[in-house]
């Protein structure tokens, strides 16, 4: 697995080409942690690389999820396929994810629900 982390402005876009293995998935998790630890509270994943995900990818989508919230942040997705998103549906999660088709959509998301 790879992934790329990118800083803009205040938000830490993490781009992923898959999360099957819940082991790499916990470094990605104690990077995050380490972020948040030094501010950061903003996310936006980019799934653009990926097409399929498991319950190991579901586990660290609301990892994330949960620790943003918990430092007063916010999490957005971006770029999810037909069968991720099919897949949040069916677990009942998707109206648990702030959901965008861009980056940009994202990224205006997340500015508009911080200024709240």
């Amino acid at each position: 697995m790879t992934f790329q982390l990118e800083q803009l402005e205040d938000i830490c876009i993490l781009a992923l080409d898959d999360l099957w293995n819940p082991e790499e998935n916990q470094a990605i998790i104690q990077e995050v942690e380490h972020l948040i630890a030094q501010g950061q509270r903003l996310f936006l994943i980019d799934l653009g690389q990926m097409q399929f995900m498991n319950s190991s990818g579901l586990a660290f989508l609301i990892s994330i999820l949960t620790r943003a919230r918990s430092a007063g942040g916010e999490l957005a997705l971006c770029h999810i396929s037909p069968k991720i998103e099919q897949l949040l549906l069916m677990t009942r999660l998707r109206s648990t994810f702030e959901v965008a088709d861009s980056r940009e959509e994202a990224l205006n998301i997340l500015q508009a629900l911080m200024k709240n």
